[in-house]
């Protein structure tokens, strides 16, 4: 089936114009896409990625189209670089309208083998260290009295699966949880915090679980196995980041001035099944 995302030309609106958006994990797949969406409709950036050189091809790609881009390296797992980083994005631009926390990573272990140092390491990057940047954004926001906050889970966080990791399902639904609590927590400020849920996207994401389970478990040949999965996904074809930026741009801007709290799955109608 062809995708609707690269068939046809996009035209974009400038909703986002005047609005300060910082991305994590914005070197490559959903959180580049999200850079390019958000800067394309009117947004200046700050970004971070914890690998120097995707980052700055990135940053490369933004202002190639004029976008107004800034970024640094920051860990997502590392809790200490949480206020560094958004101490950069106001140093950069003078507030914090939006952070798309995005950063995130997955190492495939079976259930009965799942270690403690992967347990660990899966909790510190997707929960632990998305939650304590939340903290900090909203700080700022507080301070402003207004702000966004969108947080990029999983649809593995929602409902699991056979091949689904243990501790990665377990963080992302954490972070869909601490989605509501925040959007609580926080609506007396005007802030508001979504979380997105992706299904099956093609992005590099999919590399350590196409190692893992296509190659070692079922014997495909490298990049085969996301592949294998499109009959998983109702509307016949795997997500492209472009969607998932898609719908990151609508939650930062007015168009979705009353949603907060909720939890927007982009996976084909994977939920149906």
């Amino acid at each position: 089936m062809t995708n609707p995302i690269h068939a046809q030309k996009i035209t974009y609106s400038n909703r986002l114009e005047s609005s300060i958006v910082a991305i994590t994990g914005a070197g490559s797949g959903n959180g580049k896409a999200a850079a390019l969406r958000t800067g394309r409709e009117g947004a200046s950036l700050y970004i971070s990625d914890i690998n120097a050189e995707l980052l700055e091809e990135t940053i490369g790609d933004l202002k190639s189209e004029g976008i107004n881009a800034q970024g640094g390296i920051f860990d997502a797992a590392n809790i200490d670089d949480a206020p560094r980083f958004i101490a950069a994005v106001k140093e950069a631009h003078g507030r914090i309208d939006v952070l798309v926390n995005n950063a995130g990573a997955v190492k495939v272990e079976p259930f009965p083998n799942v270690s403690e140092k992967n347990w660990d390491w899966t909790m510190n990057l997707n929960l632990k260290g998305a939650f304590f940047l939340m903290q900090e954004a909203a700080k700022a926001m507080i301070d402003q009295q207004s702000g966004n906050i969108v947080n990029i889970a999983s649809i593995a966080g929602t409902f699991g699966g056979p091949t689904s990791s243990p501790s990665y399902a377990a963080a992302k639904a954490g972070l869909v949880n601490l989605t509501t609590v925040a959007a609580a927590v926080l609506a007396q400020y005007t802030i508001r915090v979504n979380a997105i849920a992706p299904g099956i996207i093609n992005t590099p994401f999919h590399a350590p679980v196409d190692l893992a389970i296509g190659q070692e478990q079922l014997g495909l040949a490298p990049g085969e196995h996301i592949n294998t999965r499109v009959g998983l996904i109702p509307l016949g074809r795997l997500g492209e980041p472009e969607d998932i930026a898609a719908t990151v741009a609508f939650l930062s801007s007015e168009d979705a001035a009353h949603i907060s709290g909720e939890t927007i799955t982009v996976a084909g109608a994977m939920r149906s099944l």
